[in-house]
This record gives structure tokens, C-alpha cells and sequence, in this order.
């Protein structure tokens, strides 16, 4: 409450006898008049509206809403965020392709589990290993016919074209 103020007071410390009674509200900086003021449970002018929430806002306060899960037979209240993952997490483990997919790309991008490397060791064959090779396609290879550019139809000489031979070849069964 704010202080009244004092009128002037006479040395023996009695108030002059032509000074009106000291009223009892004064009106000032911060006090208005009583009949201006707000009355109880009015909100006055409302301030400064609202502002419109966005989607940011509207999805984290909706994840964080509580629900309440039953695991076997005990019940817990989590938030649906919580829920989600939970579901994402039991969906994982019980062999569902696509719930494993969507949690592995989930962890790597939190930094849970790092990104597969990539194939760094990318050296030249070496002499062994194109023996290697060779050996193998020596005793394996040699099962399908090897492929060699078509021959050309044209003569050397004239540069006229010659009609394809019918020859059959046989092979080895």
C-alpha cells in the first residue's frame, strides 16, 4: 500500500485548525482514481494477443502428451513419443524388415551407431593374382563359350560385302 501523505504540521506538532481532513485515498503516479480502477475478476484490455502456434509446436506438445501402455500385466504412463519408439523398438526385435530398417536409420542419425565404411582397400591386382584368375578360369571357365567380336563380312581387297556363310558348328556336349 502506498503511504498517505502528511499535511504540514504546526512546531508544537498539532495540524493547523484550517486544514481540510487529510483525504483518504490520494491519486497519483501508479494510483488511479478508485471509480477507474479494474473491477475484480474484469480482465481489463486482454494485452497482447496469442500468437498462431505452428506445426513445431502443435507435434512437440502432442508427443509429449501422456498415455498409458500396458506391458504383461503392469500399466505405465509414457509420453506418445515414448510409445512410438517403444513400438518401433519391440516391432525391430520381433523380425519386422522395414521396423529394423527405419530404427537403423534412426540410430545413425543421432549418432547411436555409425555409418557402414566404405571399402577403403581398392589395390591393383598383383601378378599372384591374376595367376590366381587365370588357374581358375583355366579349369572353370572354359564351361561357357568365349565371347569374340563378330567377324566382318567385307572383303580386304573390294570393301563389298559378302552374304554370311551357313556353317553350323557343332560343340561338345
Amino acid at each position: 500500500m502506498a503511504k498517505q501523505p502528511r499535511l504540514p504540521e504546526t512546531p508544537d506538532g498539532t495540524q493547523p485548525s484550517g486544514a481540510a481532513p487529510a483525504p483518504s485515498y490520494v491519486v497519483g503516479y501508479g494510483l488511479p482514481p478508485a471509480h477507474t480502477r479494474y473491477k475484480p475478476g474484469h480482465r481489463g484490455c486482454g494485452g497482447r494477443p496469442k500468437r498462431q502456434r505452428n506445426v513445431g509446436t502443435v507435434l512437440k506438445d502432442t508427443l509429449d502428451e501422456r498415455i498409458t501402455i500396458r506391458e504383461g500385466k503392469r500399466t505405465r504412463s509414457v509420453s506418445k513419443l515414448d510409445a512410438i519408439i517403444l513400438r518401433l523398438v519391440n516391432d525391430a526385435a520381433s523380425g519386422n524388415a522395414k521396423a529394423q530398417s527405419n530404427l537403423i536409420t534412426l540410430m545413425r542419425s543421432h549418432g547411436l551407431i555409425e555409418p557402414p565404411q566404405e571399402a577403403t582397400n581398392t589395390e591393383p591386382f598383383t601378378s599372384d593374382d591374376l595367376a590366381i584368375i587365370a588357374d581358375f578360369l583355366g579349369r572353370h571357365g572354359n564351361q561357357a563359350e568365349p565371347t569374340q567380336p563378330p567377324e566382318s563380312n567385307e572383303k580386304p581387297e573390294t570393301g563389298e560385302a559378302e552374304p554370311p556363310s551357313k556353317e553350323i558348328k557343332e560343340t561338345k556336349s
